[in-house]
């Protein structure tokens, strides 16, 4: 983000510290827990924010040089994700036109052409179907016909961006509502993919996005993790379409503004949290030394199952903190997990539980807590669902 718009937020975030005050949602809202049980509302999430919806899929250095690939099947669709000899980015459902099989493993790679583990119809990377295995013995059909369908899809901030499935268009600038100078300024695009690991959770995806929409419970359940380095109930608060973003004051913020005499010199990444939710399903955080992107499913076609498909890119001028120093790449995950895993989604599991237990219809998010209210409120318009309904007595 611009460097203005840096200074409007850690003021915002000062003055919070010092008033001992954070963003008031003006109320409280209950959701229902059916939201986290039902078939019939997941089904009806599955086939909106899952197929129908364009998604972020991750950064341009997910696909770094020309012929580099990447299958993804997170969605449920098999999405195969190529940069094509020139350059381009494309995207195509991974599936053979002759019998349907996945044409390409899950994965990552380097390929000009792909060939079917069945039957070996073979495709160049710009999804033609370019080969017939015994061609003559086949039958005649029109290769031009039998392409690999493509998705649209479109590269832009550093930003990768599929529909996962066919017709219409990718606009990533309305995708972001707004966020656009937030993804310019965080130059993505010059970002280096360190890692990518899978979470499941015995939690329905909404409630797994819902443990990252407030830091209310941060002196309690992170107490020893997160809250010795991060100010907890202390957010700040904009909307961006669907989207949304907040950002933390480390526990270094106060410091920072006493020992720093121009603000714009205040070190705004050392100093705070950025979280970001990217509609439909997307938590992209960016800290000092990286920015991460959890992208957050069902699984299982299941009401209380998640996986959440978490990469992370590392700044340019902190590789030499994994690469040199005592840390490493899969230690950021150590670190990371031992607060996603055993704390956040531990709960999300004891949540989920308490949600199928009938004894109580409404989960109750404070006014402090603005993020979840934000959270639910796009998942229902998307849905054409009423709003919650904001309490204010």
């Amino acid at each position: 983000m611009r460097k203005e718009e840096q200074q409007r937020l850690l003021s915002i975030l000062r003055h919070g510290w010092e008033n001992d005050e954070s963003h008031d949602a003006g109320g409280i809202v209950r959701c229902p827990v059916s939201d986290f049980t039902c078939p019939d509302l997941l089904a009806r999430e599955q086939r909106t924010f899952f197929r129908e919806t364009p998604m972020l899929m991750g950064l341009s250095s997910d696909l770094p040089e020309p012929n580099s690939y990447w299958v993804d099947n997170a969605s449920g669709i098999s999405i195969l994700m190529v940069r094509d000899s020139e350059g381009e980015f494309r995207a195509f459902g991974n599936v053979c036109r002759h019998r349907g099989a996945q044409v390409v493993p899950e994965g990552r790679g380097s390929a000009t052409q792909f060939s079917c583990p069945f039957h070996a119809w073979t495709y160049s990377n710009h999804g033609n179907l370019i080969a017939i295995n015994r061609e003559r013995k086949f039958g005649t059909i029109c290769k031009e016909d039998h392409s690999l369908v493509e998705l649209p899809c479109q590269e832009k901030y550093g930003m990768l961006w599929v529909k996962p499935s066919p017709g219409g268009t990718v606009d990533v600038a309305s995708c972001l509502g707004g966020l656009e100078d937030d993804m310019e300024n965080l130059d993505l695009a010059n970002k280096s993919h360190g890692a990518t690991q899978v979470i499941p959770a015995a939690a329905n995806w909404k409630l797994a996005i819902d443990t990252f929409g407030e830091n209310y419970h941060f002196d309690v359940l992170h107490r020893d993790s997160l809250a010795p380095e991060i100010r907890g109930n202390l957010q700040t608060h904009d909307i961006f379409g669907l989207n949304y973003r907040m950002v933390f004051a480390r526990k270094n913020l106060l410091e920072a503004f006493q020992t720093v005499s121009n603000p714009e010199e205040l070190p705004f990444r050392f100093i705070t949290l950025s979280v970001y939710f990217i509609y439909p399903n997307t938590i992209f955080l960016a800290d000092q030394y990286a920015v991460d992107i959890l992208r957050i499913f069902p699984a299982e076609n299941s009401t209380n199952k998640s996986n959440t498909f978490h990469s992370w890119y590392v700044y340019d001028d902190a590789k030499h903190y994994f690469e040199e120093g005592p840390h490493s790449y899969e230690e950021r995950f150590v670190g990371f997990n031992s607060v996603i895993v055993n704390e956040d989604y531990f709960v999300a599991s004891q949540s989920q539980n308490g949600a199928e237990s009938e004894l109580y219809s409404h989960v109750v998010f404070g006014r402090n807590e603005p993020a979840l209210h934000h959270y639910h409120n796009a998942h229902r318009m998307g849905l054409g669902r009423d709003q919650l309904e904001l309490e204010t007595a």
